[in-house]
């Protein structure tokens, strides 16, 4: 049960109503708490939360491995329902999960390692050691890696968002970004 209650549409203004009426979305929990927020705080929180799904070059598999050890540092039920599904519809194997989860990295790749090291440092000290920038650096652009931050902060948020208000998980796991964007 919700420690905050979703909104009442009919209270919502006049923006967050058009947005719950679009054609074919399919409204996660997250997307209805996060309504509760005034409108600016709304509005800067979707647009970031389409931005570091629609609009990074970072890849979906780099961005779904930065996006569970959010969630397993976050201790996210919410968000590791939905982002374990999407690991395992690209190809993240069950011994790259448990990696993501217990901090041993040997199963990843050497960038996707580099890049899993990086993010448990900014969620847990909230900036990497120099060894770990370094790292990050000779295998990314600054730009890259400003990609990476906007994640790890987007879902840190909304590990919170869902953690405070105590939301309970959607019905359906995301199984693929490309689907959802196709059905809405």
């Amino acid at each position: 049960m919700n420690r905050i209650p979703y909104p009442d549409p009919a209270s919502l203004s006049e923006a967050k109503r058009a947005y719950l009426d679009a054609p074919n979305l399919r409204l996660l929990n997250i997307a209805r708490i996060s309504m509760v927020a005034p409108d600016p705080i709304w509005r800067a929180t979707v647009d970031m939360a389409l931005a570091v799904v629609n609009n990074t070059l970072i890849d979906d598999r780099m961005r779904e491995i930065i996006v569970l050890r959010v969630a397993y540092l976050s201790n996210s039920a919410y968000e590791l329902f939905h982002h374990v599904s999407l690991a395992r519809s690209l190809g993240i194997g069950d011994a790259a999960i448990a990696g993501l989860e217990s901090g041993d990295f040997s199963a990843l790749a050497p960038d996707e390692a580099a890049v899993a090291q990086f993010t448990t440092e900014v969620v847990r000290d909230v900036s990497p050691t120099d060894q770990t920038l370094a790292a990050m650096r000779a295998l990314y652009s600054d730009e890259r890696i400003f990609e990476m931050l906007g994640i790890i902060g987007s879902y840190m948020n909304a590990a919170r968002v869902a953690a405070v208000a105590g939301i309970e998980n959607d019905d359906i796991a995301i199984t693929s970004w490309a689907k959802e964007r196709q059905d809405s």
